[in-house]
């Protein structure tokens, strides 16, 4: 699976950052999948409806001429109240939406993290902050995905730290991560592909060149294979855990305001 992680810019406006996006797009080598960064489109706010449906448009455009997929970084929802990435495929099918909301608060389940098939192999997608809560991942990894991209601003409080740990996330979970922040103004440009087994590649991306990687067929499928002398795989630790253990933290209530201040 050969990844293409494009890098974003702090514009002067939406529409000229989309004007850059569509141009590094176009301009990237190829890949099985281009990624764009989180909130590409800049922090303005959500986009006017004309600006969203002509970036739905050309992406999808850019998918087919390609022959790629896309995995569209990700953009406000028109309520100003989710996070959304698209996911194109190599014909410029829209395949997948991912929402997200911003409110932390708010319950989440499993079937809002669904695995994809593609051509490639198995993924997965986060955006927001879901990839800082370590269920969100597992849950992927129990439902087969062995690749999650993942649009996510990157804040530059314990910038190292996290991005360490997404290292740790990878391990965990026995998924290869693809992380993809742009920059913007409290945080800081970063792209990575991260195996169980080490940073594949990393990039500031301060060049404005995109970040390559390529990970070898069948690779992430042999780390998930049983091996009972725990020797050659991380299949023990994904043996271990197991997903209806998380039912009853999926099905509960969150608590109200006054009972978290009291617990």
């Amino acid at each position: 699976m050969k990844i293409s992680i494009i890098a974003g810019i702090i514009a002067s406006s939406p529409d000229s950052a989309w004007a850059h996006m569509r141009q590094a797009v176009a301009d990237s080598p190829a890949a099985d999948f281009l990624v764009l960064p989180a909130r590409f489109l800049g922090e303005g706010g959500a986009p006017g409806a004309a600006l969203r449906a002509d970036v739905q448009q050309g992406l999808a455009q850019l998918a087919r001429e390609k022959h790629c997929y896309i995995v569209g970084g990700s953009l406000l929802s028109e309520d100003g109240g989710h996070d959304v990435t698209w996911l194109f495929d190599r014909s410029g099918a829209l395949v997948h939406t991912h929402c997200t909301p911003l409110d932390q608060g708010q319950a989440r389940d499993d079937a809002l993290f669904p695995v994809i098939e593609t051509d490639a192999g198995r993924i997965g997608m986060l955006n927001g902050d879901d990839i800082w809560v370590l269920e969100s991942t597992r849950i992927l990894s129990l439902q087969g995905a062995e690749v999650v991209f993942v649009p996510a601003r990157l804040s530059s409080r314990n910038a190292d730290a996290k991005i360490a740990s997404l290292w740790g996330l990878a391990t965990l979970n026995c998924v290869a991560i693809a992380f993809a922040s742009g920059p913007h103004a409290d945080g800081l440009a970063h792209a990575s592909v991260i195996l169980p087994s080490g940073v594949l590649a990393a990039s500031s991306q301060a060049d404005g060149a995109p970040l390559l990687a390529e990970i070898a067929p069948g690779q992430m499928g042999k780390l998930r294979d049983a091996d009972l002398t725990f020797a050659n795989t991380l299949w023990f630790g994904l043996w271990s855990r197991r997903k209806q253990l998380y039912g009853p933290l999926l099905e509960s209530r969150m608590p109200a305001a006054a009972e978290r201040a009291h617990a």
